[in-house]
């Protein structure tokens, strides 16, 4: 029973009002309160409540093994002992000392031997009352989890104790006073301390203690000369794009092996090598381009760098296009001209403008079984095509580039796969994601992948706790494996 309901319950002041109060107790705990209120304050002062709920249920002391002794928080019902890192008598413990509050009553016994492998409930009891406890034992530990240079992610080699870091030169991260984060096991702290600066042009030392446990770490920054993925943009550098295709950038960079960023001057004048390049991410946030002439128009840099990137998609590299950037799968050749979406709109510099609710926005596949959805977070009782890419909390600014149902495409998905030559990826009442042809002639490996949804967004003004977000990352990895093998 809800601790809370026990409460007003043992205040109600005769035994009419607390039977009603007990049969509300199986049913919604918010009419139950509700009910109990108005019950509670209508009441008389004739009788007096036969039930205990004036003890507390603290656990003041745990002691186990007569040396290890807890950490308790009531607030997170959590008792953690920590125990040395080589510690491997857990199975077999005993409780040497077990203190709570007077009057409280616990489920284990001072004395007792509990198996602690795998955590335990704790229960105290005092008179009406009851708390559950988490009884967790855990050997110290100093592992590093994840680590960032500048946003950019490394991989970590846990065998050997390093971690790899792989950026280009015009990445625009200063490696002689570089920023890096890290995300270590639970109680480890870090030296040098997460969020400050160092001197990455060698090799870079981390030390991470628990305790009894420490690890350090040799970070080891290479450049890369041949990248095997891109992000393409306007800037000089990674820093200098705007937030949402910074957000873009720095995942492909730091999630994909041997990925690079490049700006098309880059592109344009021949200063990076494009030879063992297998996919292109061009995502393009700015106000919304109505006609493919506008686009043209209005990313003079792309265009100029055209004849480079229609020779990698005749080669067999991939694409995927997003926002505003889906107009540029016409130039390469990928589409007609005249089959450039309908339905446009947003804009801003990144700001936000839509926050999303408990039941964030998605969208829907038109088929479930397409590899580009493989291992997407369900969204509980969600239709199965429905796909999620949003959390509670997360504010996008929804510049969209899809095609709505009139017109050419008053047909439907159909009519729009008629019309560019390609296949139906996503919509919601559109087509928000297409996928186009390689230069073959076959969907998957060397071919397009368009996300022109608003809902493919990579930054949040908001904070928000990352869920279904996680889900972008999925997606493009999988586009990856889909477009290049």
């Amino acid at each position: 029973m809800n601790t809370y309901l026990k409460n007003i319950i043992a205040l109600s002041k005769n035994w009419q009002q607390r039977c009603l109060l007990l049969s509300l107790t199986g049913r919604g705990r918010g009419v139950a309160l509700l009910l109990a209120l108005i019950l509670f304050i209508s009441c008389s002062d004739d009788n007096t409540s036969d039930m205990n709920v004036s003890g507390s249920c603290i656990v003041e002391e745990l002691v186990l093994n007569g040396q290890y002794t807890a950490t308790i928080s009531t607030e997170k019902r959590l008792i953690k002992v920590k125990v040395p890192a080589d510690f491997s008598r857990k199975a077999d413990m005993e409780i040497t000392s077990l203190k709570t509050a007077p009057g409280a009553t616990a489920n284990f016994k001072v004395g007792q031997h509990v198996n602690l492998e795998s955590d335990k409930t704790l229960t105290v009891r005092n008179g009406d009352i009851e708390l559950n406890y988490r009884l967790s034992v855990r050997n110290d530990e100093a592992l590093l989890k994840l680590f960032l240079l500048e946003g950019v992610k490394g991989a970590i080699n846990q065998e050997n104790k390093t971690v790899t870091v792989a950026v280009t030169g015009n990445s625009g991260v200063d490696l002689s006073n570089a920023t890096f984060e890290v995300e270590a096991s639970e109680d480890a702290v870090c030296s040098p301390a997460s969020g400050t600066r160092g001197d990455f042009t060698q090799p870079f030392l981390l030390t991470l203690t628990d305790n009894t446990a420490t690890t350090t770490y040799t970070v080891l920054v290479t450049l890369i000369q041949n990248p095997v993925a891109l992000f393409v943009g306007a800037a000089e550098n990674v820093e200098m794009l705007n937030d949402e295709e910074k957000a873009a950038a720095k995942w492909l960079t730091g999630n994909i092996e041997g990925a690079a960023y490049a700006s098309w001057d880059d592109i344009i004048s021949g200063n990076m090598s494009l030879d063992e390049v297998k996919m292109v991410f061009y995502h393009r946030h700015c106000s919304s381009y109505g006609t493919y002439n506008g686009f043209v128009d209005g990313e003079t840099e792309a265009m100029t760098a055209l004849p480079r990137m229609k020779a990698l998609w005749e080669r067999g590299v991939g694409f995927v296009l997003s926002r505003s950037a889906v107009n540029y799968a016409i130039a390469l050749g990928a589409m007609p001209d005249y089959a450039y979406p309908n339905n446009v709109w947003g804009g801003g510099g990144g700001e936000g403008s839509d926050l999303m609710g408990a039941d964030p926005w998605h969208f829907y596949a038109y088929d479930p079984a397409h590899p580009l959805w493989k291992g997407l977070k369900a969204y509980p009782g969600a239709p199965d095509n429905a796909l999620y890419t949003l959390d509670e909390g997360y504010t996008i600014c929804n510049t969209t580039s899809q095609f709505g149902f009139w017109g050419e495409y008053e047909g439907g998905a159909p009519a729009v796969e008629a019309r560019t030559g390609g296949r139906a990826l996503v919509g919601d009442n559109s087509v928000s994601g297409w996928e186009l042809k390689s230069f073959s002639g076959q969907f998957g490996k060397g071919g397009i992948v368009c996300f022109g949804s608003g809902l493919w967004d990579w930054n949040s003004p908001t904070p928000y706790t990352s869920d279904y977000h996680d889900n972008m990352g999925r997606i493009m990895l999988n586009a990856f494996n889909y477009l290049t093998k």
